[in-house]
């Protein structure tokens, strides 16, 4: 058994919002199988990181003893694999316009509170700012009236595009696909996929591996700083909340905001949530009824496969492509979505050092960014 320090500052959901330099550094000692991995650097400890490597020196204080594996777990092949619906294209415009609907109303509170009858002496403006509008026995400031329409769009937007998800989630499944049978075998030039079984009714259209870091376990993290369960979260990671209010991935308190679009029930059918930290290799054409492609990694090398409850280097393939329905009303009414699949790619022989963390885009909600036509 060896040594190894961990050494992490893993992105929250909200990191857009966030300083990495303002957040504490989670450190560790952790005791591991001797040859399962070389040193690990991804990201720049100046930021966003995790790193994990080998002491060269001996060492006396608290060691840590987790489970590494080099296959994924139940939990996480169950999160991880199946099919998966392309999220409404509403979730990312309304999240980009909201920020912009929040300062509005703000700013009308402000000038409101500050200026109250002097916006009445605004040129050409003032008859409409300074005078209230009255709904029923109360007068409302006219301003209010003005950012309130900015503020409440998205809301709706939102709204709608949850409603339009359940939808798609209801229909596929009144109509369930069989599960894909994949097969895959790797060599340090490529992997080579093998579509062993395709439902008929699904034609796929593009393949490609994704790797990614999944979110440490919060128990562990919580043990790594010394903070009780019940407790006060340190920074990064919110109060924890019941998995059947609220999106998946939040009940562990560690998305604080929604991950995936709202869930037609509790197991998530048909939503993968974005890896946060990801990368990917090009997309590749798949013809249907071809059994084998070649898929291509990252330009960076990375990891192979990891799973502990601290430091995670997960690989998968998506392959995505159109469900066809027959129905009554409309005929051939197709349907995009894709299939999620673990890989196990082995370890490497050299040292592995990514100088920036690659992010996704998880506040779009979906796992794919943008789906190629």
């Amino acid at each position: 058994m060896t040594l190894s320090k961990i050494s992490m500052r893993y992105p929250p959901f909200d990191r857009d919002r966030t300083n990495p330099a303002r957040l504490d550094i989670i450190e560790c000692v952790v005791r591991s199988s001797p040859n399962l991995i070389k040193s690990i650097e991804i990201g720049d400890v100046s930021s966003w990181h995790a790193h994990w490597k080998p002491l060269e020196h001996e060492y006396d204080g608290d060691i840590r003893n987790i489970d590494v594996s080099t296959e994924p777990g139940e939990i996480i092949i169950s999160k991880r694999r199946g099919w998966f619906i392309k999220p409404d294209p509403l979730h990312r415009f309304s999240r980009k316009i909201l920020p912009f609907g929040v300062f509005a109303i703000f700013s009308a509170l402000i000038l409101q509170a500050v200026f109250g009858n002097q916006l009445g002496k605004i040129p050409i403006l003032g008859n409409i700012l300074g005078t209230p509008i009255a709904i029923g026995p109360l007068d409302y400031p006219a301003i209010l009236f003005i950012a309130f329409p900015l503020f409440i769009v998205p809301i709706l937007l939102r709204i709608v595009s949850n409603l339009r998800d359940i939808r798609m989630q209801r229909k596929l499944n009144s109509q369930p696909l069989e599960d894909m049978r994949l097969g895959v075998s790797y060599n340090k030039e490529n992997i080579i996929l093998k579509i062993n079984h395709c439902p008929p009714n699904f034609i796929p259209h593009r393949a490609r591996v994704v790797v990614g870091m999944l979110v440490p376990e919060r128990k562990e993290l919580l043990d790594v700083v010394n903070r009780e369960t019940g407790g006060q979260p340190p920074p990064g990671l919110s109060t924890p909340t019941p998995v059947f209010l609220v999106a998946l991935g939040e009940s562990d308190g560690s998305s604080v905001g929604e991950s995936v679009p709202m869930a037609l029930d509790n197991a998530g059918s048909l939503l993968l949530e974005p890896l946060r930290v990801s990368d990917s290799g090009s997309w590749v054409n798949v013809t249907p009824g071809e059994s084998e492609v070649r898929l291509f990694e990252p330009e960076v090398v990375w990891p192979g496969s990891i799973y502990s409850p601290l430091f995670s280097i997960h690989w998968e393939v998506q392959i995505i492509g159109k469900k066809i329905t027959q129905s009554k009303e409309k005929h051939d009414e197709d349907v995009y979505i894709g299939w999620s699949q673990e890989i196990i790619v082995p370890h490497r022989d050299e040292n592995i050092s990514i100088p920036d963390m690659p992010l996704s885009a998880v506040r779009d909600l979906d796992p794919i960014g943008k789906w190629p036509v």
